[in-house]
């Protein structure tokens, strides 16, 4: 889905001035120049794209900030700036059109493209209709006076490297909806004290721009339960995720932004956020068709032969997830790689131009090839983890 143009504008604005200041400072006036240019017509893109008056004047402002800049460095003209722009011209703007303007461009950070469709996760067939279900009656024409509510919401829980994070990605993508990928961790890190505001504005952005997936992962660190000693900063991001959470349950128009929160830990989970996502959904180990389907797509559909049949593989790999089947078949690949190729290593020595003329040998897959790869991977999960994500999920139903 195409994104807005200003949005679009200030992303790349933002590239140009780290390009230009960077340019500055080892001394290259000439690119710097070139550079502060290329600022002042994008944020004139950027400052077309606002609808109030008031907020585009103030941006043109900074349009010619960086074109007399661009003048000055052209011409080696000393540019003495205003006493409101020697702090940079984030500066001249008011303080609400500079925190705006900074927000949008991190939400816009967090957004990606992403071509994972369903097609690409073997199993979890429940969980992909349940979603294409909420899609439909999200956006489908409802017939006149009846309302039929749709849930937005879902929270991801299981053991690691079960596809979380790839059943969002496909989610999106099979959507053809914009993608908010989110680790909370790191925004808690990188922004902490103005997580709050960055929520806001990323729902915002995520309402604007749908259809809208937002994927949260690691979403326990976002919610420490209450009553944990908490900071003031972090009681404020629970009710800011509690407000957004519950807007988009409640809200009743064409607009469709889904939440996909994931976690490993669920019983961390605060229990009021807990209650806001209408489906909590346990992606759980693969079963043997599971198992089969990621096989196949990781060996058969990239062209790999194997001296072990399918099923055999089926049967070693239970109680794998389906990202240590993944890491499996590559270490087993790269076992075979290794083998069938034993000059590479001397054919680097010889340099980028030999190594790029130099012909990659493939053979099957050998029984050894597979035992070099399950002794380095061993699955993460046993009997007395996935017994706790069953025991939590009674209690949570209960």
């Amino acid at each position: 889905m195409p994104i807005n143009i200003g949005e679009m504008a200030y992303a790349e604005f933002k590239k140009a001035l780290k390009r230009a200041e960077d340019a500055l400072r080892k001394g290259q006036t000439g690119d710097a120049a070139a550079a502060y240019r290329q600022c002042a017509e994008l944020y004139r893109q950027y400052a077309s794209s606002a609808n109030d008056p008031a907020v585009r004047r103030q941006r043109m402002e900074r349009v010619q900030f960086y074109q007399e800049k661009a003048h000055a460095l052209d011409n080696n003209i000393p540019y003495e700036p205003a006493p409101s722009e020697r702090r940079g011209p984030k500066a001249s703007r008011s303080s609400e059109e500079s925190t705006t303007d900074d927000y949008e461009s991190e939400v816009l950070n967090l957004l990606q493209q992403t071509s994972v469709r369903w097609a690409d996760i073997g199993g979890l067939e429940d969980t992909k209709a349940a979603i294409k279900s909420a899609y439909g009656l999200a956006l489908a024409r409802k017939p006149d006076g009846i309302e039929i509510s749709s849930w937005h919401n879902v929270l991801l829980y299981g053991p690691p490297g079960t596809g979380k994070t790839l059943l969002a990605a496909a989610t999106a993508g099979s959507l053809d909806a914009n993608f908010f990928n989110v680790k909370v961790s790191n925004l808690l890190s990188k922004y902490f004290g103005e997580s709050s505001k960055l929520i806001t504005a990323l729902y915002a952005a995520a309402r604007k721009m749908s259809p809208s997936v937002i994927f949260l992962d690691e979403f326990e660190s976002l919610t420490p339960p209450r009553g944990s000693g908490e900071s003031g900063a972090e009681r404020r991001i629970v009710s800011t995720i509690l407000a957004e959470l519950d807007g988009l349950a409640t809200k009743e128009d064409e607009n469709f932004v889904l939440t996909m929160g994931a976690t490993n830990v669920p019983w961390l989970l605060d229990t009021a956020i807990l209650s806001r996502f209408q489906r909590r959904i346990y992606v759980p180990l693969p079963d043997p068709a599971a198992r089969k389907a990621i096989l196949k797509i990781h060996l058969t559909k990239r062209g790999h032969k194997s001296a072990l049949g399918m099923d055999e593989l089926v049967r070693r790999t239970d109680g794998y997830a389906g990202r240590e089947i993944e890491q499996l078949c590559q270490t087993a690949v790269a076992s075979m790689t290794q083998r069938a190729n034993p000059d590479l290593l001397t054919v680097v020595d010889q340099g980028q131009e030999a190594v790029r003329n130099y012909h990659i040998r493939i053979e099957p897959l050998s029984e050894e090839d597979f035992r070099t790869a399950f002794d380095q991977v061993q699955p993460i999960a046993d009997a007395v983890m996935l017994r706790k994500y069953s025991d939590w999920a009674q209690k949570a139903e209960g």
